[in-house]
């Protein structure tokens, strides 16, 4: 690091007219005082400033240096462009603290980490205030697409806060942002009061099957047409019908207990495996083609390569899935089924085959692994009933066009475009077909099935909805997910690992400042633009932002369920805090 200047300069400030601005009066230095501060384009420094005062208004007003005040806040050592650097940094760059400290030590700023963490949340408050400001001009932003649709949803962590925020789809936008203790009603409501008063009545609503939202959206937000999220709708009605049986899956699964030993198994094989696995791979060949693999392929794989092969099946059985989870992907079962198809495989070679007693010992560890899970009748009945549920399932997956089963999508399917009205008429096929089947009917599941989707068909299978821009009225059908918003607390949650190298706990969720989901509109640049509003730089912007307000502001947010204020709960801490509340009480008393 090369300093600028030998020594630390001293720079004066004064404020620049020389009378006041409400009488017009000469004005007096009221005092002078000195203190150490620092920006990037000049490093540390010490500002001396003088502060004048006039005599002849009523309460005698003081008036500060404004380029002193554009540079740096009031108390503060830090200058705006120091706070909007470690923000960014920290939040859009993602780098650690202690990479941003040494960044901005290359710019002749030394700053603790500490400091550095109390930047970057003056930023995130400052950056909220700035939004809220810019509220009304946001607003005719969202009117040139004809108002805004509004997908809401809220991120949480075992045991934490929740965290809700409201996206616009038509534009990207982060609207709105907001902690709660519980994801209730009344809070969900306040958020949503908010929200209208800010950006005004959205043109529909797209969520989950929360009741809570739900409950809010249709007493807040009355005539708004809500758009049921179908990934949302048909994952709890998968887990509603095949929830139970899966259970007695796990279940026996862990009572039995043999993915341990085959786990072992795989390990002692893999040299085995590896040296064979090109006449696996031409034997696998063989076999999916539809044709007879050569006698002398066979003979030449050994018995224990031919086992480790066998484990290795089991065991990546449960990787056959889509990535969407349960009920969509049933790994459990599969696992189950491999097994089942593995075991008199394996017995079938070990009986026929001449091994070597190492070999046999292996086959016979395995064996005695598999036997107990396919002789489990409570197991085998349990599978085929989730398979019977499984394929009507999968059958309204296929009709509703949305995760269908080797989509290969995982959870960023959004769902085959199409016509709504299309997809409506093959669910109702599907729904005819299921009240034919009587035999299917009289299964109390697959009636509670068909009642969820008469309970939710209106908002499922909406039209598309009408919006009025200045260039005319636009046709626009609502996304059938609510994967906008899962999306974005996906990246927020491998942003927090990627800036720390852990997971989003609940602990540093109740810590995250509601506003840092509004740095990603940092990268649109109409949003940019409307935020500055003539600024030409987002240090000027926050500069001109009150800062009695960004504190306050920052010690509401850091109150913790408690209510409690940080030197409150710093107080509480301490060791003798709760014998010296009683002595006072007491005492009090007394």
């Amino acid at each position: 690091m090369v300093s600028l200047f030998p020594d630390t300069p001293q720079l004066r400030f004064v404020y620049e007219q020389d009378s006041c601005p409400l009488c017009g009066g000469a004005l007096k230095v009221l005092k002078t005082h000195s203190r150490k501060v620092a920006t990037l384009h000049i490093g540390h420094f010490d500002a001396h400033e003088t502060i004048m005062s006039c005599d002849r208004c009523p309460d005698k007003p003081s008036f500060r240096s404004r380029e002193l005040a554009e540079l740096v806040p009031e108390g503060c050592n830090f200058g705006y462009d120091v706070m909007v650097f470690a923000g960014r940094s920290l939040f859009q760059g993602l780098l650690t603290v202690a990479e941003t400290a040494s960044e901005l030590a290359k710019r002749n700023v030394r700053v603790s980490e500490s400091e550095i963490r109390e930047l970057a949340a003056r930023f995130v408050i400052s950056l909220g205030i700035a939004h809220a400001e810019a509220a009304p001009q946001l607003r005719k932003h969202l009117g040139v697409n004809g108002g805004y649709i509004l997908h809401l949803d809220s991120t949480c962590q075992k045991g934490s806060a929740h965290l809700m925020t409201g996206i616009d789809e038509l534009s990207g936008m982060v609207l709105l942002n907001a902690k709660m203790a519980t994801e209730n009603g009344g809070a969900t409501a306040e958020f949503l009061r908010n929200l209208t008063t800010r950006f005004g009545t959205p043109a529909a609503v797209s969520c989950d099957m929360s009741s809570a939202i739900l409950n809010a959206v249709e007493n807040t937000l009355t005539d708004v047409p809500i758009f049921i999220c179908h990934f949302h709708f048909l994952r709890d009605l998968g887990k509603d019908l095949m929830a139970d049986d899966y259970a007695v899956i796990r279940e026996r699964l862990s009572h039995h207990g043999p993915k341990a030993e085959l786990k072992r198994l795989r390990r002692e094989l893999r040299d085995r495996t590896e040296v064979h696995s090109k006449e696996l791979d031409c034997l696998l060949g063989h076999i999916e083609n539809g044709t007879a693999p050569p006698p002398g392929l066979i003979a030449s794989l050994p018995g224990d390569a031919a086992l480790g092969a066998f484990v290795t099946s089991a065991l990546e059985a449960e990787n056959q899935g889509d990535g969407c989870g349960f009920p969509f992907d049933r790994p459990h079962l599969a696992f189950y089924r491999q097994i089942q198809a593995v075991l008199p495989a394996a017995a079938t070679l070990r009986d026929c085959e001449r091994f070597d007693s190492r070999t046999e010992r292996l086959y016979d560890r395995a064996i005695k692994a598999m036997s107990p899970v396919c002789a489990d009748r409570e197991l085998t009945a349990a599978a085929d009933r989730i398979e019977r549920k499984a394929k009507v399932f999968d059958d309204l997956r296929i009709a509703m066009r949305i995760v269908e089963p080797q989509a290969h999508k995982g959870l960023n399917d959004d769902g085959n475009d199409l016509d709504i009205h299309t997809i409506e008429s093959r669910v109702n096929d599907f729904r005819h077909a299921l009240l034919a089947d009587q035999e299917l009917m009289a299964h109390p599941g697959y009636s509670a099935m068909l009642e969820q989707l008469d309970k939710y068909w209106d908002r499922l299978f909406c039209d598309p909805i009408v919006l009025d821009t200045p260039t005319g009225e636009r046709l626009v059908q609502p996304q059938r997910t609510n994967n906008i918003l899962e999306r974005f607390f996906r990246r927020l949650n491998r942003a927090c690992r990627k800036r720390t190298g852990h997971q989003l706990t609940a602990k540093v969720l109740n810590k995250m400042l509601p506003d840092v989901p509004l740095i990603a509109n940092l990268e649109d640049t109409t949003y940019y633009r409307i935020l500055l509003d003539g600024c030409e730089t987002l240090e000027q912007r926050l500069a001109r932002i009150n800062r009695k307000l960004v504190r306050s502001s920052l010690e509401h947010a850091r109150k913790a369920g408690s209510g409690l204020s940080r030197k409150t709960r710093a107080a509480l801490r301490k060791r003798p805090a709760p014998i010296e509340i009683a002595l006072h009480i007491l005492k009090n008393t007394a």
